[in-house]
């Protein structure tokens, strides 16, 4: 239900855009911390101060602002993403998350509870989708490719939820070209990171929604392509990618009927994560 007033002015709003996207380690960044300890806004979240800043006050304010507003607010906050792939992604794809009102990772990927959720009640992104697009137009305006990588993954994600949900062969179409053109954007600025994990998280929409055929194809992409860019993002064999990458393995080796191929080409990777992966996925329990 939609307030009679907004939280807070338009104004306040493109005064926190003007911040930064925060990190995890906004309160101990000194230079924040002093020139900011008193311009926490009230009626903000967490006053403006939180990871993925601006994203959750951007969301709160859309049914506020204009279509010039919105337009206004995304050339601001564009100015304050970076061109070049920083180390850490989390509070970048966090503020894109934010703005489409998803507080909680993986949309219906997360659990069977969230699942049951988002089919009881679908979330409405249409604001959060127009103004996705006025912040594309900047991106590709400046040539921020980087920008544009996570923009078009959370997208996906989006898209990925509708599919789902709706069992909606075009919303699976428009799903798989976001995050093709996540993994397009992320060669042309070499974001690592964005060059394999859209085709994992692609996959797993396929898997949920039951298309076998296509979540074989991004299994296996997701493979091949972190076996290639793995290492470029993080050291070899972290946990959290290897239960991902397991899962894949998993599904190819009960549904392909090209299964054996496959792992004879990978079985004696040198990547550490992409080895660890196949070795917990084929372990005898």
């Amino acid at each position: 239900m939609i307030k009679n007033e907004s939280p807070i002015t338009f104004e306040q709003l493109l005064e926190i855009v003007s911040w930064a996207i925060f990190t995890k380690k906004v309160k101990q960044n000194q230079v924040v911390t002093s020139n900011m300890k008193n311009k926490k806004i009230k009626g903000a979240a967490y006053g403006g101060f939180y990871i993925g800043s601006p994203g959750r006050d951007i969301y709160f304010m859309l049914p506020y602002l204009s279509e010039e507003q919105m337009k206004v607010c995304a050339s601001k906050l564009a100015d304050k993403w970076p061109s070049v792939p920083p180390k850490v992604n989390v509070q970048f794809a966090a503020c894109v998350r934010f703005i489409y009102g998803q507080f909680e990772k993986q949309g219906l990927l997360k659990n069977e509870e969230a699942f049951a959720l988002m089919k009881k009640r679908m979330p409405d992104w249409s604001l959060s989708r127009k103004f996705m697009n006025y912040l594309k137009g900047e991106f590709k305006e400046r040539n921020n490719f980087y920008g544009l990588a996570i923009v078009f993954e959370m997208e996906g994600h989006r898209l990925g939820d509708e599919a789902v949900v709706r069992n909606d062969k075009k919303k699976f179409k428009e799903m798989e070209q976001a995050y093709n053109l996540s993994v397009e954007f992320a060669h042309k600025c070499n974001s690592y990171k964005q060059m394999f994990t859209p085709y994992y998280w692609c996959a797993q929409y396929f898997v949920k929604g039951r298309r076998k055929k296509m979540a074989i194809k991004y299994c296996k992409l997701a493979i091949q392509s972190a076996n290639l860019y793995s290492n470029n993002y993080v050291p070899g064999g972290e946990v959290a990618y290897v239960d991902r990458f397991s899962k894949c393995i998993r599904y190819l080796r009960k549904n392909d009927k090209k299964w054996k191929s496959f792992y004879h080409t990978y079985k004696k990777t040198k990547n550490l994560t992409i080895k660890k992966s196949f070795e917990k996925a084929l372990k005898k329990k």
